[in-house]
């Protein structure tokens, strides 16, 4: 009788503990959207030559593809930056790889409530090129998923160009405040004078 119990108890635990796995694949894009040919085809360009020749990175648009849907971040003007589509098939810009990230223990449910915070933290009104977007959004995913975030070359021009945007403010604010600095000596030994 115990023993059988036990048996019963171990059986139900096992089936408690099981641990749904599926596959997390990263789909990069080339951005090929937009409004004027000339600049998508100068990205495309940079891209094969800073990718493709150097192993460097470019400007790729991406998503993560988790229990057969693809997950990513763009701007809107309400609502979440947050949308799905059929995996490989964004038709805003042009697919060019799969990179596999992993395998997520999250069950299906899981993941949904996952994506649900996402698209309450991801408004698309605060989509930003260098500092917030789609592949920020794909790091963060990944994070909750609990994968490994995309290759840092999918999104080093977005990070290389943040950093030297900030760079560039950090010197324009010393340069104000020690102008600032200067007319006040300046104006002080005036009145000394």
């Amino acid at each position: 009788g115990d023993r059988a119990g036990r048996r019963a108890r171990y059986r139900r635990r096992s089936v408690d503990l099981s641990v749904s796995m599926s596959l997390v694949t990263l789909h990069v894009y080339d951005i090929t959207n937009t409004t004027y040919e000339t600049a998508n085809n100068v990205i495309q360009g940079l891209n094969r030559f800073t990718k493709d020749a150097l192993g460097a990175g470019g400007i790729f648009h991406g998503a993560v593809e988790v229990n057969g849907d693809e997950w990513s971040y763009g701007f809107c003007e309400r609502g979440s930056g947050v949308y799905c589509c059929h995996p490989r098939g964004n038709t805003g810009y042009t697919y060019r790889e799969s990179v596999p990230l992993g395998v997520t223990s999250l069950s299906p449910a899981r993941v949904r409530s996952v994506i649900a915070v996402l698209q309450a933290q991801w408004p698309g009104c605060e989509y930003d090129l260098l500092g917030k977007n789609c592949n920020h959004f794909c790091e963060a995913f990944g994070a909750m998923l609990g994968v490994p975030g995309p290759p840092a070359w999918v999104n080093r021009f977005a990070t290389q160009a943040e950093a030297t945007v900030k760079t560039v403010n950090y010197a324009r604010e010393q340069i104000s405040l020690i102008g600032g600095e200067i007319g006040s000596a300046a104006t002080a030994a005036a009145d000394w004078l």
